[in-house]
C-alpha cells in the first residue's frame, strides 16, 4: 500500500522516494502484483495539488491509477471504519485510515510518515 507522499514522489520522480521503495514499486509493477491506494491517499494528494504544496498534475496521476491494472483504489468501508477506531497508537485520522486499510488487506505501508512507522501497528517500508 502507498502513502500519499510516496505516491506523489513516485509520480512526480523525486529523489525524496527511498530507492527501497521506488525498487518494490517498480517490482510490484512489473510481477503483475498490485499497489493499493486507499481513497484516503488520493483525497489527500489531491488537497496536496490544489493546494500548490508539490507541484504536480493530480488528473494526470490519477488517470494513471485508474488505468494500470498495478494499482487498485481501495474504498474506505464500515469495516475498515472500525479497525480505525482500535488504533491507539497514531492519532492524526488519515494515518489512521490508511494504517487501517492496510490492516484490512493484510498489506504494509510505503510511508515517509515517522508516526506510522513507530506505531507498530503495521509492517512499513
Amino acid at each position: 500500500m502507498l502513502d500519499t507522499h510516496v505516491l506523489i514522489w513516485y509520480f512526480i520522480g523525486s529523489d525524496q522516494l527511498k530507492s527501497r521503495q521506488k525498487e518494490e514499486i517498480e517490482k510490484v509493477r512489473n510481477h503483475s502484483g498490485q499497489l493499493l491506494i486507499p481513497t484516503i491517499v488520493l483525497a489527500e494528494a489531491l488537497d496536496v495539488a490544489e493546494k500548490g504544496r508539490v507541484e504536480f498534475n493530480f488528473s494526470a496521476m490519477y488517470d494513471l491509477i485508474q488505468k494500470h491494472g498495478s494499482f487498485e483504489i481501495t474504498g474506505f468501508s464500515q469495516t475498515i471504519f472500525e479497525k480505525t477506531r482500535q488504533i491507539e497508537k497514531i492519532t492524526e485520522i488519515h494515518d489512521r485510515i490508511i494504517v487501517a486499510t492496510a490492516s484490512f488487506y493484510e498489506s504494509g505501508v510505503m510511508t515517509k510518515d515517522e508516526v506510522i512507522q513507530d506505531s507498530g501497528e503495521i509492517e512499513t517500508l
